[in-house]
């Protein structure tokens, strides 16, 4: 399942295709339209416009779930997701807590199976004090601590974490970090409201 606000990236992902990708690393465009070869099929099997943090089980897995339940070997393990990718997404948020948060209520019924995989743009506790600190480019970037801490608050636990380029700036490359997380099935926990959730 691909979730994006942006109807435009949407339709680039509804070309996207398991052997192909969605072009880029090629030099190939994907086309609306183009023909796929049978051993080819596209990468996603649903794709929904909505905010990440409007995602709930119902609204991402029941409408799909009635599609899906002629086959078995798709309908099983419709109850949440046993992996969430988000590369270059949360450039676009300051502080992460709320996105974990939800993130970590789509996890699967068996939740020690499920994993998170993302990156940031990385700044130092100096340039971020408060965790995270708005660019030029109108990006955040975000201190590996900050990322630490709002996912251990979620229930998640740090497995891979690695320095990368996610990208380069008018020629420049621009700092990252990349973070795999697993979830441990401990309960979602907020030190901001002092509120949590059930154990997942």
């Amino acid at each position: 399942v691909g979730v994006d606000a942006s109807q435009k990236m949407l339709d680039i992902a509804a070309n996207c295709t398991f052997q192909t990708g969605c072009g880029v690393e090629s030099g190939i465009t994907a086309l609306a339209g183009q023909d796929r070869k049978d051993d080819d099929p596209p990468l996603y099997d649903r794709l929904l416009q909505m905010d990440l943090e409007d995602m709930t089980i119902a609204n991402t897995f029941l409408p799909y779930e009635s599609v899906a339940s002629s086959n078995p070997k798709t309908s099983a393990g419709l109850d949440g997701f046993d992996l969430i990718v988000a590369a270059d997404v949360f450039v676009y948020f300051g502080s992460l807590e709320r996105v974990l948060q939800v993130f970590a209520t789509l996890v699967a019924s068996t939740p020690t199976k499920s994993w998170l995989v993302f990156s940031c743009e990385r700044a130092t506790p100096e340039e971020a004090p408060l965790g995270y600190r708005l660019l030029p480019t109108g990006r955040f970037a975000h201190t590996r601590d900050h990322v630490e801490t709002m996912a251990t608050q979620s229930g998640y636990e740090l497995r891979k974490y690695e320095e990368i380029v996610p990208r380069r700036e008018k020629g420049e490359p621009v700092k990252g970090h990349l973070f795999v997380f697993k979830h441990t099935g401990k309960e979602v926990t907020s030190k901001t409201t002092g509120s949590s959730q059930s154990e997942l």
